[in-house]
């Protein structure tokens, strides 16, 4: 699957709806999120985020290093950070309770009761950020020629990290740190081709790289699991368990491996 350079070329006055629809995007999520942060909408705030993330990393450098629009993302991202513990324990949780109820009972209330401790930071940070005010950003702020010229950068660095990461986590299931670089980088790449002005040349590859980080995400979450329970002082109570998702992990790796070596995207912008 090959997307050249031109059909990614950014219309600036696209972009900018594209980036207003994210904003009010992420606004609703937050919204959503305070009300009820059920495992759906810190999922749902979470994307929202990292779309929001990538899309003010595309923002040419005068507009982009404005102090009100890095203090914006940057409380974003700490929102994010606070969420990825909750997320982690919802991932744990709703395997164990489906799994394996009756062995780790007193396990999932522990992560329970954690949860609640870690929401009301989060809380008090997406509070605050909806408290503030949304950076506004005008067309006469940027200018096309620098907007393409920062977003192919910033293609060209995450299909770098894509190139040397693939190598390494393709080669060996052991690799769970260049692995999980991997989906994230995908996802930031999937994101990135979402703002591009021709949206028929990329449907694609699109759908390719949702179902690549899918994959990939199945696997993140038995990562997830298997380094928690490993990480209890008396884990040996649960020794079945971390074998059996070891053996699950190591099944969806190989699926993966082989999935992705037939469908490997290649994206050609360069």
């Amino acid at each position: 699957m090959n997307i050249m350079k031109e059909s990614l070329d950014l219309d600036k006055k696209s972009f900018l709806k594209k980036f207003e629809k994210i904003q009010d995007g992420f606004y609703q999520k937050l919204h959503d999120y305070i009300k009820n942060p059920n495992d759906e909408n810190i999922h749902d705030i979470r994307v929202a985020i990292r779309r929001l993330e990538i899309a003010h990393k595309i923002l040419p450098k005068n507009v982009r290093e404005k102090e009100k629009n890095t203090n914006h993302v940057k409380q974003a991202k700490t929102l994010f950070k606070l969420n990825a513990k909750i997320r982690d324990y919802d991932i744990i949780c709703a395997k164990m309770e489906s799994k394996y109820q009756d062995q780790t009972y007193d396990l999932v209330t522990i992560l329970k009761n954690s949860r609640i401790e870690k929401l009301h930071s989060a809380n008090e940070i997406a509070l605050k950020i909806l408290q503030a005010s949304t950076p506004k950003i005008s067309a006469n702020m940027i200018k096309e020629s620098k907007l393409n010229k920062r977003y192919f950068k910033v293609l060209g660095k995450i299909e770098l990290n894509i190139q040397k990461n693939t190598i390494i986590a393709l080669g060996d299931e052991k690799k769970i740190e260049e692995l999980h670089m991997l989906r994230k980088d995908f996802k930031k790449l999937r994101y990135s081709f979402e703002l591009a002005s021709n949206k028929g040349k990329t449907v694609k590859i699109l759908k390719n790289l949702k179902e690549i980080q899918d994959m990939l995400g199945d696997i993140h979450d038995n990562d997830i699991i298997i380094d928690h329970l490993r990480s209890i002082e008396q884990n040996s109570k649960y020794l079945g368990i971390i074998e059996s998702e070891v053996l699950e992990r190591s099944r969806k790796y190989h699926a993966f491996v082989t999935a992705f070596k037939k469908r490997r995207p290649k994206t050609g912008y360069f």
